[in-house]
Protein backbone atom coordinates (compact mmCIF):
# COMPACT_ATOMS: atom_id res chain seq x y z
CA UNK A 1 0.00 0.00 0.00
CA UNK A 2 1.06 3.86 -0.52
CA UNK A 3 2.43 5.48 2.05
CA UNK A 4 0.17 8.07 4.31
CA UNK A 5 1.62 11.49 3.73
CA UNK A 6 1.48 13.60 0.43
CA UNK A 7 4.19 14.17 -1.08
CA UNK A 8 4.39 18.28 -0.61
CA UNK A 9 6.73 20.17 2.23
CA UNK A 10 9.59 18.67 3.78
CA UNK A 11 8.12 15.75 3.34
CA UNK A 12 8.63 15.75 -0.75
CA UNK A 13 12.14 17.16 0.07
CA UNK A 14 13.34 13.33 1.85
CA UNK A 15 11.08 11.83 -0.45
CA UNK A 16 13.43 13.36 -3.69
CA UNK A 17 16.76 12.59 -1.44
CA UNK A 18 15.47 9.22 -1.13
CA UNK A 19 14.86 8.53 -4.79
CA UNK A 20 18.16 10.28 -5.85
CA UNK A 21 20.17 7.76 -3.45
CA UNK A 22 18.39 5.09 -4.01
CA UNK A 23 18.67 4.78 -8.11
CA UNK A 24 22.69 6.32 -7.41
CA UNK A 25 22.38 2.72 -5.11
CA UNK A 26 21.29 0.66 -8.24
CA UNK A 27 23.45 2.38 -10.65
CA UNK A 28 26.40 1.66 -9.10
CA UNK A 29 25.62 -2.10 -9.11
CA UNK A 30 24.36 -1.90 -12.67
CA UNK A 31 20.74 -2.55 -11.75
CA UNK A 32 18.38 -1.31 -14.45
CA UNK A 33 15.03 0.48 -12.88
CA UNK A 34 12.91 2.71 -14.31
CA UNK A 35 10.40 5.71 -13.34
CA UNK A 36 7.26 3.49 -12.71
CA UNK A 37 2.99 4.34 -12.15
CA UNK A 38 2.17 7.89 -10.60
CA UNK A 39 5.94 8.99 -10.33
CA UNK A 40 6.79 8.36 -14.15
CA UNK A 41 3.74 10.54 -14.97
CA UNK A 42 4.07 13.07 -12.55
CA UNK A 43 7.67 13.47 -13.94
CA UNK A 44 6.66 13.37 -17.69
CA UNK A 45 3.54 15.23 -17.60
CA UNK A 46 4.59 17.74 -14.86
CA UNK A 47 8.08 17.67 -14.02
CA UNK A 48 7.05 17.08 -10.68
CA UNK A 49 6.08 14.12 -8.19
CA UNK A 50 2.53 14.33 -7.89
CA UNK A 51 1.42 16.26 -4.70
CA UNK A 52 -1.71 14.13 -4.06
CA UNK A 53 0.40 10.93 -4.48
CA UNK A 54 1.94 9.08 -1.03
CA UNK A 55 5.03 7.47 -2.35
CA UNK A 56 7.45 7.04 -4.88
CA UNK A 57 7.32 3.93 -7.44
CA UNK A 58 10.38 2.14 -9.33
CA UNK A 59 10.41 -1.68 -11.22
CA UNK A 60 12.73 -3.73 -12.09
CA UNK A 61 12.90 -6.75 -14.29
CA UNK A 62 12.81 -10.37 -12.18
CA UNK A 63 15.45 -11.53 -14.26
CA UNK A 64 17.97 -8.57 -12.44
CA UNK A 65 16.85 -9.74 -8.46
CA UNK A 66 20.01 -10.92 -8.09
CA UNK A 67 21.48 -7.08 -8.85
CA UNK A 68 18.45 -5.79 -6.37
CA UNK A 69 19.44 -8.33 -3.73
CA UNK A 70 23.55 -6.99 -3.89
CA UNK A 71 22.14 -3.24 -3.55
CA UNK A 72 20.54 -4.73 -0.26
CA UNK A 73 22.98 -4.13 1.92
CA UNK A 74 24.55 -0.41 0.68
CA UNK A 75 20.65 0.59 1.02
CA UNK A 76 20.76 -0.43 4.84
CA UNK A 77 23.89 1.37 5.28
CA UNK A 78 21.76 4.74 4.19
CA UNK A 79 19.57 3.75 7.48
CA UNK A 80 16.62 2.76 5.07
CA UNK A 81 14.20 -0.13 6.25
CA UNK A 82 13.59 -2.98 3.49
CA UNK A 83 11.07 -5.58 3.39
CA UNK A 84 10.55 -7.59 0.33
CA UNK A 85 7.49 -8.96 0.10
CA UNK A 86 6.65 -12.60 -1.71
CA UNK A 87 3.73 -13.67 -3.79
CA UNK A 88 1.57 -15.30 -1.49
CA UNK A 89 -0.55 -17.60 -3.69
CA UNK A 90 -0.23 -19.38 -6.38
CA UNK A 91 -0.85 -16.93 -9.20
CA UNK A 92 0.66 -17.91 -12.66
CA UNK A 93 2.91 -16.73 -14.49
CA UNK A 94 4.77 -15.93 -10.68
CA UNK A 95 6.73 -18.71 -9.40
CA UNK A 96 5.04 -19.49 -5.79
CA UNK A 97 7.32 -17.40 -3.35
CA UNK A 98 8.61 -15.55 -5.96
CA UNK A 99 9.87 -11.60 -4.60
CA UNK A 100 7.00 -8.99 -6.28
CA UNK A 101 7.83 -5.75 -4.26
CA UNK A 102 10.79 -4.33 -2.33
CA UNK A 103 9.63 -1.64 -0.11
CA UNK A 104 12.20 0.70 0.88
CA UNK A 105 11.10 3.32 3.73
CA UNK A 106 12.81 5.83 5.87
CA UNK A 107 13.71 5.31 9.47
CA UNK A 108 12.57 7.56 11.86
CA UNK A 109 13.93 6.25 14.62
CA UNK A 110 15.85 3.15 14.99
CA UNK A 111 13.04 0.74 15.43
CA UNK A 112 10.39 2.81 13.58
CA UNK A 113 9.72 3.36 9.87
CA UNK A 114 9.45 6.49 8.26
CA UNK A 115 7.07 8.31 6.28
CA UNK A 116 9.17 8.31 2.98
CA UNK A 117 8.29 5.38 0.80
CA UNK A 118 9.28 3.68 -2.10
CA UNK A 119 7.82 1.09 -3.99
CA UNK A 120 10.21 -1.39 -6.25
CA UNK A 121 8.10 -3.38 -8.35
CA UNK A 122 9.31 -6.74 -9.31
CA UNK A 123 8.04 -7.81 -13.35
CA UNK A 124 7.82 -11.10 -14.59
CA UNK A 125 8.39 -11.47 -18.60
CA UNK A 126 5.86 -14.36 -19.87
CA UNK A 127 5.59 -14.21 -23.33
CA UNK A 128 5.69 -10.58 -25.35
CA UNK A 129 4.17 -9.43 -21.92
CA UNK A 130 5.83 -8.38 -18.49
CA UNK A 131 3.10 -9.26 -15.59
CA UNK A 132 3.51 -8.11 -11.70
CA UNK A 133 0.88 -8.34 -8.12
CA UNK A 134 -0.22 -5.22 -6.51
CA UNK A 135 -1.18 -6.13 -2.80
CA UNK A 136 -1.39 -9.70 -2.72
CA UNK A 137 -3.73 -10.27 -5.89
CA UNK A 138 -4.18 -7.69 -7.97
CA UNK A 139 -2.57 -9.18 -11.33
CA UNK A 140 -1.01 -6.42 -14.50
CA UNK A 141 0.32 -6.98 -17.73
CA UNK A 142 2.23 -4.53 -20.22
CA UNK A 143 4.16 -5.25 -23.37
CA UNK A 144 7.60 -6.16 -22.93
CA UNK A 145 8.59 -3.56 -25.64
CA UNK A 146 7.97 -0.83 -23.81
CA UNK A 147 10.78 -2.52 -20.50
CA UNK A 148 13.28 -4.09 -22.82
CA UNK A 149 14.77 -0.76 -23.80
CA UNK A 150 14.89 2.10 -21.11
CA UNK A 151 15.10 5.97 -22.12
CA UNK A 152 16.12 8.37 -19.57
CA UNK A 153 14.61 11.87 -18.72
CA UNK A 154 16.34 14.77 -16.20
CA UNK A 155 14.63 15.38 -13.62
CA UNK A 156 15.60 17.48 -10.24
CA UNK A 157 19.23 17.77 -11.67
CA UNK A 158 19.34 14.40 -12.38
CA UNK A 159 19.11 11.74 -15.01
CA UNK A 160 16.54 8.76 -14.15
CA UNK A 161 15.52 5.62 -16.23
CA UNK A 162 12.20 5.60 -17.83
CA UNK A 163 10.68 3.03 -20.40
CA UNK A 164 10.63 3.74 -23.72
CA UNK A 165 8.52 5.50 -25.79
CA UNK A 166 7.15 6.96 -22.63
CA UNK A 167 3.98 8.73 -24.15
CA UNK A 168 2.81 5.20 -25.01
CA UNK A 169 3.21 3.65 -22.11
CA UNK A 170 1.39 6.14 -20.01
CA UNK A 171 -1.16 5.90 -22.39
CA UNK A 172 -1.49 2.36 -22.26
CA UNK A 173 -1.57 2.35 -18.40
CA UNK A 174 -3.87 5.68 -17.62
CA UNK A 175 -5.49 6.09 -21.05
CA UNK A 176 -5.47 10.36 -21.32
CA UNK A 177 -2.63 10.88 -18.76
CA UNK A 178 -2.02 14.45 -20.08
CA UNK A 179 -5.55 15.37 -17.57
CA UNK A 180 -5.41 15.15 -14.19
CA UNK A 181 -7.25 12.85 -11.95
CA UNK A 182 -6.52 13.37 -8.50
CA UNK A 183 -8.77 10.71 -7.05
CA UNK A 184 -7.36 7.76 -8.44
CA UNK A 185 -7.44 3.91 -7.38
CA UNK A 186 -4.31 1.62 -8.76
CA UNK A 187 -6.29 -1.69 -7.92
CA UNK A 188 -9.47 -0.34 -10.31
CA UNK A 189 -8.39 2.56 -12.69
CA UNK A 190 -4.93 1.55 -14.17
CA UNK A 191 -5.69 -0.01 -17.76
CA UNK A 192 -3.06 -2.65 -16.52
CA UNK A 193 -5.20 -4.37 -14.64
CA UNK A 194 -5.68 -7.80 -16.08
CA UNK A 195 -9.38 -8.59 -15.95
CA UNK A 196 -10.54 -12.28 -14.69
CA UNK A 197 -10.23 -14.61 -17.37
CA UNK A 198 -8.08 -12.49 -19.80
CA UNK A 199 -4.88 -14.50 -20.57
Amino acid sequence: MAGSRKLEGKHLQRCLRMLESVTETFDAHGLPYWLEGGTLLGVIREQRLLPWDTDIDLSIRAEDITLLTACLPALRRQGLRLRLKHVEQHEPPFPPGAPRLLKIRSRRLYFFRGDALIDVFIKYRHGDDYHWLIGTRTHKSAPARFYDELGSVTFNGRRYSIPRDVEDYLAFRYGDWRTPVTEWNTFRDDLAVKKPGTR
